[in-house]
């Protein structure tokens, strides 16, 4: 539904093939190893997110402050705490 609002439509395939990318994924390592290995690797899918947020966030006003190369170098190590965090308290 979210994809549908999306202008250019090129980035609607983003959004509508990562849930079931993910949902397949947890299907099969579920059926091959396990519950809990889902349950570690769907941690790393939301840590991952999160993180992914936080750089978009950070590179949206950096970009459009310091141009898109020093932007976004300075927006990777806004993903890198978030991820570093979740791996530390999460994944470990």
């Amino acid at each position: 539904m979210f994809s549908d609002m999306l202008k250019p439509k090129m980035f609607a395939g983003l959004f509508s093939a990562a849930p079931s990318v993910a949902t397949a994924s947890m299907l099969v390592t579920g059926l091959a190893m396990g519950p809990s290995k889902d349950e570690k690797y769907a941690t790393g899918m939301i840590a991952g997110a999160v993180a992914l947020v936080v750089y978009a966030l950070t590179a949206a006003l950096l970009v459009k402050h310091l141009g898109a190369v020093v932007g976004s170098a300075l927006a990777w190590f806004a993903w890198a705490m978030p991820a570093f965090v979740a791996y530390w308290l999460f994944l470990r």
